[in-house]
């Protein structure tokens, strides 16, 4: 297992007193060629990985063993992310760096999960849990897209209960195929899924059509998230930039999927209230389910994301908020 500048990698795990299963994949940014190899963010971890994953499991989000979250008891599966990859890669992908030296950013998100879930059920006692929920947040809603049929069909088949949760995970690209296939070589029963611009609903389909009825899928997002505005301008347009007129197109783009997610039966969760960072432009915050605010009722919805998540974990099902993705913002109009 490595990390993508070739340190090693580790994942973590907690044993719950249910017979209930979390695998979460951490997010952090990704790398698309060996042109966007190049920059810092990829060749290094996005934090040290301890630091990392002490954050996640001890902050207040959905790995959390406080009193607040729903999912206290489960078993949980940490997968920090370190290989820009989405969690799906198993490439080592040779670049020349900005000084001219030749490197390798190690996409191993795939060689590194494989490794990680036979360990944890070799070790764990965890084969045969009643219910499995597979979530990320970010790039690793990326990876929970990609990787639940493979987590569901390789690793719990038999669990009653199979969910999946995509956190704040929304960039359109016109060749998601061709990145996971030749980029970070991920397997190709993964990069075959990917046939249209959104990696999410195109993953997100194939597992329906695995599943069918037997898997549950929910969506989160908030209206106008800043970093995936940033993201998105950064891949159309060469810009690391953001302001209200890109968080009004983000908007666009969440309105125009939600009646895509809905005709796979998905169910969606849209949010807003916080504020991206202290930023005074008027973007949103990017993801939710890492911090105590995945317990929050901020739209008044009479309901977290949290106890959203767990209620459809048992056979309770609902959308909330998708009248919010019509909000233009007040200095747009």
């Amino acid at each position: 297992m490595l990390s993508s500048d070739g340190s090693r990698y580790k994942a973590f795990f907690r044993k719950g007193s249910e017979n209930k299963v979390l695998v979460y994949f951490a997010g952090g940014g990704v790398s698309i060629s060996a042109e966007t190899a190049k920059e810092d963010i990829y060749i290094r971890r996005v934090a040290p990985i301890d630091k990392f994953a002490n954050n996640m499991m001890n902050s207040g989000g959905l790995a959390t063993a406080s009193d607040a979250n729903p999912f206290r008891e489960w078993t949980v599966i940490v997968l920090p992310y370190a290989t820009a990859d989405f969690h799906s890669g198993t490439n080592d992908l040779e670049y020349t760096d900005k000084a001219g030296n030749k490197r390798v950013l190690h996409h191993h998100g795939y060689t590194n999960y494989t490794a990680v879930m036979r360990r944890a059920l070799e070790l764990g006692g965890i084969g045969s849990p009643e219910a499995v929920l597979v979530t990320g947040f970010s790039a690793g809603a990326g990876g929970a897209a990609l990787l639940a049929s493979d987590v569901f069909r390789n690793y719990f088949p038999n669990a009653k209960s199979k969910t999946v949760l995509v956190d704040s995970m929304l960039m359109l690209m016109d060749d998601w195929h061709g990145i996971a296939a030749e980029v970070w070589k991920s397997p190709a029963e993964i990069s075959d899924r990917l046939m249209t611009d959104n990696l999410v609903l195109d993953s997100l389909t194939a597992l329906r059509e695995d599943f069918g009825d037997d898997v549950t899928i929910l969506f989160d997002c908030s209206t106008r998230d800043g970093e995936l505005a940033k993201a998105q301008n950064l891949f159309d347009n060469g810009k690391a930039e953001v302001d209200e007129a890109r968080g009004d197109l983000f908007r666009q783009t969440l309105k125009a999927s939600i009646p895509e997610f809905k005709k796979i039966g998905a169910y969606l969760y849209i949010w807003d209230g916080l504020k991206w960072y202290d930023s005074t432009v008027d973007l949103t915050k990017h993801t939710i389910i890492m911090t105590p605010d995945v317990y929050s009722d901020v739209n008044a919805f009479g309901i977290s994301v949290a106890e959203w998540a767990y209620k459809a974990v048992n056979g309770e099902f609902g959308d909330y908020g998708l009248d919010l993705a019509d909000k233009v913002c007040v200095k747009n109009e």
